[in-house]
């Protein structure tokens, strides 16, 4: 069961990097002629009408996490009755949700006037809202089957699935691009895309999975305490939705809806380089699931080591490399024009920095059901966020949107959470937890102080930024290796990656 669960976790990390590369080479091509043939006006309204969306979709908040954490069990006992009764459940819950986010997001049409800020045709950004509408709201269809998926630790199906049609809609958004620079046919390249996508995921889910079509008896199954753990994964990610989710929605109304345009340069070199963490982790909670099922508590933290020894390294190089090469990489990319200050790019990089520092957290969180003992925390977090995002954002902008997401997460999750964990799970003090993260923030700030000092000097160019990039990477890896390699983590890493080679 343990080497099925490391296949499983590697091969789904394979193919989503595999993924993850073809997809963000052609975004990166695509944004460039974006922007070559469209105004950043339209790149602000990209970014913005997501958000919106995202926000809309709070009801579906906490059914995902909940949905994964009831399959788990059954999955691993291969009841398939269970299973597909849940997954009729689950599929009436989802469908009723994508109705409703629809009927809300119509009945928000009359207030986008006081969101968007931007010299566009009204009825252009109506439209352009009901195609983001329709394509958010068809992706909840298939949301039980994706569920499915994970819960069998098989989302490398879902990734070469999403690889396929995001390759198709690249190319598609290029060519229309080229040919004939209209916004109008770009999204709805997308809508269409998005179905093909759902349609072609079914069908290969239920191939692979033929029970899933099986007429069988329904099962009876407590709906008491799924609900209850709906309720409160749903309370916590609302406040999640609120601090991750509308920066973009501050930004165009305390600023300007192109300033949106700029952020989201900067916010697709950072997706992209959490797509890549993300994989890792959402391959590691499935199994993480699986094993907090079967009970055994030692492995559970000795991985939980291994795993924040690993996210707080790529959060340092995050870190550091975004902060000195950030701008670099965007002239490069799309031209000095689109550029932040410098205080603007380092707290973009800050809050890459401490998200990924507690990723091991919310991995654990989420993979042991430990939802209703932090949902209100988010909301804190939340409240405070707006607060200071309102505040900030009017005396210094886009940065002082960006620095009120540091500091309510600094004041509230990143100190709360582990002792949850720790008490419930691992059962053992958390302080441990805060010596290995003291120790390795103090590598963090040596690298990036050898960092700074070592390429500032180093002039500009394409060859310099590689140049710039391996010395950023030194400059972070020495001083964890010089924290961590007599670990007991580090050795286990190593000694995983020796018995991964043979």
């Amino acid at each position: 069961m343990s080497n099925s669960r490391s296949k499983n976790a590697l091969l789904n990390i394979v193919f989503g990097y595999t993924a993850q590369i073809g997809i963000l080479i052609l975004s990166f091509v695509g944004r460039r002629i974006f922007l070559k043939f469209l105004s950043v006006d339209y790149l602000g309204i990209n970014g913005l009408y997501s958000n919106i969306l995202t926000v809309l979709s709070l009801a579906e908040l906490g059914l995902d996490t909940a949905v994964l954490y009831s399959l788990y069990k059954p999955v691993a006992d291969d009841d398939i009755p269970l299973i597909n009764s849940l997954l009729k459940y689950f599929r009436k819950i989802y469908t009723v949700l994508a109705l409703g986010i629809f009927a809300v997001g119509l009945a928000l049409i009359p207030f986008l006037k006081f969101i968007v800020k931007s010299n566009l045709n009204g009825t252009e950004l109506v439209i352009f809202y009901l195609l983001f509408l329709v394509n958010t709201v068809a992706s909840y269809f298939v949301a039980h089957k994706v569920a499915f998926l994970s819960a069998c630790q098989e989302q490398r199906i879902q990734k070469l699935v999403m690889l396929s049609s995001n390759l198709i809609l690249q190319v598609l958004h290029i060519i229309v691009l080229l040919i004939w620079k209209n916004y109008y046919v770009y999204v709805s390249a997308t809508v269409v895309t998005t179905i093909i996508n759902n349609l072609i995921l079914n069908a290969i889910c239920n191939k692979i999975h033929p029970h899933l079509k099986d007429k069988t008896e329904p099962v009876s199954f407590e709906k008491g305490p799924i609900r209850n753990r709906i309720y409160s994964t749903f309370v916590y990610k609302i406040g999640g939705v609120a601090i991750n989710n509308t920066d973009n929605i501050l930004i165009s109304m305390l600023v300007s809806t192109a300033a949106v345009g700029f952020y989201s340069n900067y916010y697709t070199l950072i997706t992209a380089i959490q797509g890549f963490i993300a994989i890792i982790s959402t391959s590691l909670i499935s199994g993480i699931g699986n094993l907090g099922a079967g009970g055994d508590k030692k492995r559970q933290y000795e991985i939980f080591s291994m795993a924040l020894l690993f996210y707080h390294f790529v959060a340092a190089l995050g870190l550091v490399g975004f902060s000195l090469l950030f701008n670099d990489v965007i002239t490069v990319w799309l031209g000095s024009k689109y550029l932040f200050d410098g205080k603007t790019v380092f707290i973009i990089a800050f809050n890459f920095y401490i998200t990924n520092a507690v990723t091991p957290i919310w991995m654990y969180r989420e993979a042991n059901g430990l939802f209703e003992q932090v949902r209100y925390l988010m909301l804190i977090r939340a409240a405070i966020n707006i607060v200071l995002s309102v505040v900030l954002g009017k005396i210094c902008g886009t940065f002082g949107i960006l620095l009120a997401t540091a500091i309510s997460l600094i004041a509230t999750s990143l100190w709360y959470e582990p002792g949850i964990l720790f008490k419930n799970i691992f059962k053992m003090s958390v302080l441990n937890y805060w010596k290995k993260q003291a120790k390795y923030f103090s590598a963090t700030i040596i690298g990036l102080i050898i960092a700074y000092y070592s390429v500032r000097n180093i002039p500009n160019g394409i060859i310099m930024l590689l140049i710039r990039a391996v010395i950023v990477a030194v400059s972070v890896s020495l001083p964890f290796l010089a924290v961590s390699y007599k670990s007991t983590e580090f050795k286990m890493t190593t000694d995983f990656l020796k018995i991964r080679r043979k």
